[in-house]
Parts: C-alpha cells; sequence; structure tokens
C-alpha cells in the first residue's frame, strides 16, 4: 500500500505511528519525578529519595522483564513452537507474548523518567565541572 511517505508493507505494525496519549504520560512522568528529585536534593534529602528512586527503579524494571516473561514470547512465530502444540495454543502463546507487552508499556513511562534522572545526575556529578571549565 502506498501513502504518501512511501511505501508502508516493510513496516511494522504500529511503527511511524506516534501515540500522543503515552508520549503526554511520559512527558508529565519526568517533569514531576525529576522536580521533585531535585526539589528533594535541594532539601538536604538526597540519601532518602536516592535510594527510594533506586528502589522504585529496580522495581519496576524487574517488574517490567518479569511480566513480560524475559521477552521470551517477542518475535516468536508459529513455525519457531514446538509441534506438540496445537495451532490453537501457537497462536494462544503468541497472542498472550503481545497482550502483556501492550498492557506493560505503562511501566515504561514511570521507567524512562527514573532513569533519565539518574543519568542526568551522574553526567552533573562526574562531568558537570569539566563542561562548566570547558565552557567559562
Amino acid at each position: 500500500m502506498k501513502t504518501k511517505h512511501g511505501d508502508d508493507r516493510n513496516r511494522p505494525e504500529g511503527s511511524g505511528k506516534i501515540n500522543w496519549k503515552l508520549l503526554l504520560i511520559l512527558i508529565l512522568n519526568t517533569t514531576v519525578i525529576f522536580g521533585f528529585y531535585r526539589f528533594a536534593i535541594t532539601q538536604k534529602y538526597y540519601f532518602y529519595v536516592m535510594w527510594a528512586y533506586m528502589a522504585a527503579t529496580s522495581a519496576l524494571a524487574i517488574g517490567y522483564v518479569v511480566y513480560n516473561r524475559g521477552f521470551s514470547r517477542r518475535g516468536v512465530t508459529k513455525d519457531m513452537l514446538p509441534d506438540t502444540m496445537t495451532d490453537e495454543e501457537k497462536q494462544a502463546f503468541i497472542d498472550d507474548g503481545e497482550r502483556r507487552m501492550k498492557k506493560s508499556k505503562w511501566m515504561l513511562t514511570l521507567l524512562f523518567p527514573f532513569i533519565f534522572t539518574f543519568i542526568y545526575d551522574v553526567l552533573e556529578l562526574f562531568v558537570g565541572d569539566q563542561l562548566f571549565r570547558l565552557f567559562s
């Protein structure tokens, strides 16, 4: 099928489309999580907030991987599954993997802001002074 953007037959389903709702939630969560972290470290609660954020990040990351069963069902096709399974079982197996990926997207809208916060903090701690000296 030709569109104004070119040939869409080779694109995976869902690619090229922006999920504005998820993007807005991601931006909002990033703003709140990062903003609270920055506020808390100015109020001298750095130690407690850092450990709470590490625990939340770890719990979300582990939860996401475990819920999606280690991504073992990602990209699986019917011909990759054992012959001992019926076609209905194979389809249910594949559908379950896709359903889990879709249902767990909300975790990413929290996980990415926590990771962003830690990346910013690490860069500020270890690279911030060098950048400040470089540009001043």
